[in-house]
């Protein structure tokens, strides 16, 4: 099963990052860094785009085992940090975490505390279900749109 849609990820990606640093070029970092996790499945986002890596990884560690842990979070964060500076270092982590608070209403769950065998779930969301497509995706756009577009949001930023 592949995780909560990519659109829904990356946009909760955009939302939590616009949410943290009031910046749209963060935002658009932490929305694509919420894509990540799934690394580990071919046909994710990514995997679709490079199938080599996520069919090996799918075949070696599975779906989501330790790409969908908070260590991997963390690692991704550090890995960002060192490449590019502290706000894309915390935009990647920050999407990163999205992703995983995401897949943690699902069914399946994460097993946020890899190498541990317990998945952690709040079971809400089936993947790709009526729920996701109708309500969670719509109503995160919805978010995204009016946290960028709220003078209120931006004057908060700007006292920061």
């Amino acid at each position: 099963m592949v995780c909560i849609l990519y659109r829904t990820h990356f946009v909760t990606g955009l939302a939590v990052g616009y949410l943290l640093s009031g910046s749209l070029e963060m935002s658009a970092i932490s929305g694509v860094a919420a894509l990540l996790p799934d690394i580990d499945h071919p046909g994710s986002y990514i995997g679709r785009k490079i199938p080599v890596i996520p069919t090996v990884l799918k075949w070696t560690v599975g779906h989501r085992g330790p790409f969908h842990s908070l260590i991997a979070a963390l690692v991704a964060g550090a890995i960002a940090l060192i490449i590019g500076g502290k706000a894309i270092g915390l935009a990647v982590m920050v999407g990163y975490l999205a992703h995983l608070l995401g897949d943690l209403f699902t069914f399946s769950g994460v097993p946020l505390l890899f190498p541990l065998k317990f998945n952690a779930r709040v079971p809400l969301v089936k993947t790709g279900g009526v729920l996701e497509k109708l309500v969670v995706f719509p109503a995160l756009c919805v978010g995204v749109v009016y946290l960028i577009g709220n003078p209120l949001v931006k004057t908060f930023f700007a006292r920061l």
